[in-house]
């Protein structure tokens, strides 16, 4: 039987649909002058709470840029690689014929995230998770530079350093793994695999903001559905 991949992106993007998501989390962290959010997290927020209380559609949801889509054929063989290195059994590949979308543990109707890879425990509960990027030769090139641990992460890559806290607040977990693969390289650059630990520190502070953000939304959606004319309110 042929598994119908359009029909398992309809469902995996309609799940997302209306939510704050791990891969566009650091745009809450957008600040303004004498306000919580900037621009950035302001435009966010308004693009969720519009999802909010209209239809989902495929022609707005679509996520599949030229890079992304390569990034996408390139995953069964990252995972591949992966599995082989960590050699852990549970491991499972969450891709195109296998797409998940994981509800926030604290805010199951407003967040969530999208999960690469899970390694899973016996109970079915999860040990940690993965993000996988699989770049063109050079940005893959730059990570295996300047890229040796987390913190080198967050103070290159902030957005995916960021994407990966949040998918360890979604799940409840204390690890995720960042990678990025290039099939192409020397087998001893082909893959670099970053342990990236909870920041209880950040989650702390970045719960704070979601919790706003999460209320901003609410408003927003209450205050069209009420035919409200004016500025958007972004106030405490």
């Amino acid at each position: 039987m042929a598994i119908n991949t359009d029909e398992l992106e309809y469902n995996w993007l309609e799940k997302r649909w209306g939510k704050f998501t791990a891969s566009t989390a650091s745009e809450l962290e957008s600040t303004g002058k004498g306000e919580m959010f900037g621009l950035g997290a302001k435009t966010r927020i308004k693009k969720v709470a519009r999802e909010a209380y209209t239809k989902f559609n495929m022609d707005e949801s679509s996520v599949n840029t030229k890079e992304m889509m390569l990034g996408k054929m390139r995953e069964p063989a990252s995972y591949a690689y992966l599995y082989k290195l960590l050699g852990v059994k549970q491991l499972v590949h969450h891709g195109d014929c296998n797409p998940l979308f994981h509800n926030h543990i604290l805010y199951p109707n407003d967040a969530g995230c999208s999960p690469d890879i899970l390694a899973y425990k016996d109970d079915g509960g999860i040990s940690f998770g993965v993000e996988m990027k699989n770049p063109k030769g050079d940005t893959h090139q730059d990570y295996l530079f300047l890229i040796n641990d987390s913190e080198d992460l967050r103070r290159k890559c902030y957005d995916y350093w960021v994407q990966c806290q949040f998918s360890m607040a979604c799940y409840g977990v204390d690890l995720w793994l960042w990678t990025s693969h290039n099939e192409y390289f020397p087998q001893r650059d082909r893959m670099l695999i970053v342990e990236v630990p909870i920041d209880k520190t950040f989650q702390a502070n970045f719960d704070i903001r979601l919790q706003m953000a999460i209320r901003f939304k609410k408003r927003i959606v209450e205050q069209r559905m009420n035919g409200y004319k004016g500025d958007y309110d972004f106030k405490d």
